[in-house]
């Protein structure tokens, strides 16, 4: 069953403070705690950021040793993933939707484990003219690590899915 939930995130900044409103669609979870659910969210507020190359709350939440494999096979450490968004946003690449499904959670300590399916539309990468409203499909793995009351990024691999 898909759920359209909405979000509003306020990100205090020295600068500029900034409320975030966004929808995403989202198949119903039963979560086993509240850390789960916090994940949850997390991964939801990461990739939504993603698809609007939202710097300010991906700098928040992606971890400082942050490591990330890429569906090309590509390795990007925190510094080289935030440069390779700021280069998206640069070249006005946006993906216009992005749902999460078959969402696995599982919490040891501060570390969660999370395994999904994300599927969105638009071109992922800056060097990628094709711009399309065709979907694609990954399967993804993340590590996320609680520090400083918060859940962060330090592991991303995405597998593309039956895409052409």
């Amino acid at each position: 069953k898909l759920i359209r939930s909405s979000y509003k995130i306020f990100l205090a900044s020295p600068l500029k403070p900034t409320i975030i409103n966004f929808q995403i669609m989202t198949h119903a979870q039963n979560f086993n705690s509240k850390e789960e659910e916090e994940v949850y969210h997390t991964i939801i507020l990461i990739g939504k950021s993603w698809t609007k190359n939202n710097l300010d709350t991906l700098e928040k939440y992606i971890a400082k040793e942050y490591l990330h494999t890429d569906v090309r096979g590509q390795l990007l450490n925190r510094s080289s993933f935030l440069k390779y968004v700021m280069e998206r946003k640069q070249n006005s690449i946006v993906n216009p939707d992005i749902e999460f499904d078959d969402i696995k959670i599982t919490i040891h300590g501060d570390f969660a484990f999370v395994t999904g399916i994300n599927i969105f539309s638009g071109a992922a990468y800056p060097d990628k003219s094709d711009n399309s409203n065709a979907k694609r499909q990954l399967r993804f793995t993340q590590v996320l690590k609680k520090q400083n009351e918060i859940w962060q990024r330090t592991l991303f691999q995405a597998t593309y899915i039956n895409n052409e």
